[in-house]
């Protein structure tokens, strides 16, 4: 067949975040790093006003020998991955990719920030899309705003890896198992973890980072607010969004969602996620270390990963947060949902360490 589909950058944009990312990179300036690293620190991160300037960023680019090969290079990527025939992209493979993988709140910032000392990054100088899980959007499919979620999606992955390799071919000092090592929290790939595989496999490492639902659920009401008066839900920050997405995504009308309980909603967010990222078979990775919230054994997490790499290297202190109290119905509430996801693990022929999630 003659047939020939032309896509364009009017239909399917670059990223702002990608585009601020090599504006930095071509102009040597600071990456935007925001907030990423400052979890302890609870509250609402924004970023007002961060893109008001994007399309100067994008002209300059574009008008930039340089700047205008990575962006093509990016879109090749993209088209591997559209396709199914990866070429260009298999130069990733001189990279181990370690990912963090847990639902927020359950220490995963930590785990991506001593990876980062251990690669001898200073991670408050590491862009926020290149370090943190808002970047790439990997989601369930959606068409939204006049786009499909899992196209842009797919540009975005693409760009991360233009991103990464750019940044790592710099600055990538710490060698692992044939690779440099690439931290990268990444709570969204369990909606696209296939794709993931496909593309490094071989090349990749998980830490998968687990938390008692109230532990969670407690650290997101510090950061969003604290709980609303009339106990019902609402959505003040990007974690309460994603668990309303997830319920949308399962079929809830938005307008019950809206109505329910703000714990019912966290609970139901909290359980499908475990499911999921069991039906994906994350646990089943090569090599997957699985580590409860809590200063001993993040601690002993770190160690063990220095310990690997051969680095002489203690972590840093890991901060636990004044502990959120809940009444025994909420509580009793939470252990039924932590029993559904221990037995359903365990249906899978898989391990959910329920007895080490403390509150």
């Amino acid at each position: 067949m003659g047939l020939t589909l032309t896509l364009t950058d009017h239909e399917i944009p670059a990223s702002p975040a990608f585009i601020e990312f090599l504006h930095a990179t071509l102009t040597g300036t600071d990456y935007h790093a925001g907030e990423w690293y400052a979890q302890e620190e609870e509250g609402l991160a924004t970023n007002d006003g961060r893109f008001g300037d994007i399309q100067e960023k994008a002209k300059f680019v574009l008008s930039n020998e340089v700047g205008k090969k990575l962006v093509v290079r990016s879109y090749r990527f993209f088209k591997e991955m559209l396709t199914g025939r990866p070429e260009t992209i298999k130069s990733i493979s001189r990279f181990r990719f370690i990912f963090i993988v847990g639902i927020p709140r359950t220490g995963g910032t930590y785990l991506t920030k001593q990876l980062f000392r251990a690669a001898q990054i200073d991670y408050k100088k590491v862009q926020n899309a290149l370090a943190h899980d808002g970047f790439p959007h990997l989601a369930t499919l959606e068409f939204k705003n006049k786009a499909n979620v899992h196209t842009h999606g797919l540009l975005q992955l693409a760009e991360y890896l233009t991103m990464v390799e750019m940044y790592y071919t710099k600055y990538g000092k710490l060698a692992y198992k044939g690779g440099i090592v690439v931290p990268k929290k990444f709570t969204k790939v369990v909606y696209n973890y296939p794709l993931i595989q496909e593309l490094c496999e071989a090349n990749s490492e998980y830490i998968i980072t687990l938390r008692h639902p109230l532990g969670m659920i407690g650290s997101v009401l510090e950061k969003s607010g604290g709980m609303p008066e009339n106990k019902k839900f609402i959505i003040r920050s990007a974690i309460e969004r994603w668990a309303y997405d997830d319920w949308i995504h399962w079929g809830e009308d938005e307008k019950v969602v809206q109505d329910m309980e703000y714990i019912d909603v966290l609970l139901g967010y909290w359980k499908r996620f475990h499911f999921k990222m069991a039906l994906e078979g994350i646990p089943r990775h090569a090599g997957v270390m699985l580590v409860p919230f809590g200063k001993e054994p993040m601690e002993h997490a770190v160690k063990t990963l220095f310990q690997n790499f051969n680095l002489d290297l203690e972590p840093e202190p890991f901060k636990v947060g004044e502990i959120h109290s809940f009444d025994n119905a909420i509580k009793a509430k939470a252990e039924r949902v932590v029993n559904d996801v221990t037995h359903f693990w365990d249906s899978l022929g898989l391990t959910f360490p329920a007895e080490e999630l403390v509150l």
